[in-house]
């Protein structure tokens, strides 16, 4: 009998020292865009005599997204997660292609507004947003446009107006895990790469049809701007808006018992905001997304960088 007992005591010990007893959630939910959207990630080709561009109207591709994505091609954070404990839900229902952390009728704020009035609400949240707060910009510099970056009061407000609404309306012991933003200034050497010698895929012909990320992937002038001016301005804004996400989960943390966690540790770390997008990870059709490949990656990411688990 006290044998038993001591073996028993000795399985939970284990249990709760490796997290898995307790730290698992119930319900995850993700604030994001058109990445957690899974947009065009099978996307192969481009080009009109691959037919490329129907794939680009599928537009969404949930089934491959990086957090919840059911498609065996992709093992997503909720696959992760049902590996520990099939109970556990999962859904993406607030985030949507084309927000921003702060501009747009998705912001983060009301993003979080959707997630606390589902009907069971979640104990888990994580969010990916950013890079189109990037993307959605004309300029670095205000003086030559209307719309330039994000200034770090700006975004930081963004961040701050999203996690005031979670940490208060979250129940007490629920985790928001805050992913980097991507690193966009790698989409126009990455897709250069995949053109070259591909006849399927003509990134640069995609970028300028359908003004993709020109901020990033134009590489000529735009706004009186040298593109090695744009992307400096682009990188530099992209790594302090990733240590704006740093400070405020530090300052966050705790709040009414809500654990608020950012995936960015560092420019010398490995996450979604160092991640270096390669020809491979992006897709085929608008060279902007994440590929299957990619949405692998970003999932294995912030899986790392997860207390939950």
């Amino acid at each position: 009998m006290h044998r038993v007992n001591l073996l028993t005591l000795l399985a939970l010990s284990t249990l709760l020292s490796t997290g898995q007893a307790t730290a698992a959630p119930s319900k995850a939910v993700a604030a994001g865009d058109s990445i957690t959207m899974g947009f065009a990630a099978d996307c192969t080709g481009n080009t009109w005599f691959t037919g490329g561009f129907f794939c680009l109207l599928g537009g969404d591709q949930p089934e491959h997204s990086w957090f919840d994505g059911y498609d065996s091609d992709v093992f997503s954070v909720h696959d992760r997660y049902l590996q520990l404990d099939p109970n556990i839900a999962a859904n993406k229902a607030a985030a949507e292609s084309g927000a921003e952390m702060r501009g747009g009728g998705d912001s983060f704020s009301i993003q979080a507004d959707r997630i606390l009035s589902q009907t069971l609400v979640a104990d888990h949240v994580e969010v990916v947003l950013g890079g189109n707060d990037i993307c959605n910009r004309d300029c670095v510099d205000p003086a030559n446009c209307g719309d330039p970056l994000y200034t770090e009061a700006e975004w930081r407000s963004a961040v701050q107006a999203g996690l005031d609404k979670l940490v208060n309306g979250l129940p007490a012991g629920s985790t928001v895990l805050l992913g980097s933003v991507p690193r966009v200034q790698d989409l126009y050497d990455a897709g250069v790469a995949k053109q070259t010698g591909n006849w399927r895929v003509n990134c640069q012909s995609a970028w300028s049809t359908f003004g993709i990320c020109r901020i990033a992937t134009n590489d000529g002038t735009l706004n009186g701007e040298s593109f090695a001016t744009r992307l400096a301005g682009v990188t530099a804004a992209q790594r302090l808006y990733n240590e704006v996400l740093q400070q405020e989960a530090t300052a966050y943390n705790g709040v009414n018992g809500v654990e608020v966690v950012a995936e960015y540790n560092g420019e010398s770390q490995q996450n979604v905001g160092t991640f270096q997008f390669g020809k491979d990870d992006i897709d085929g059709g608008d060279c902007f997304h994440p590929s299957r490949q990619g949405q692998n990656k970003i999932s294995g990411l912030m899986w790392n960088g997860n207390p939950d688990k």
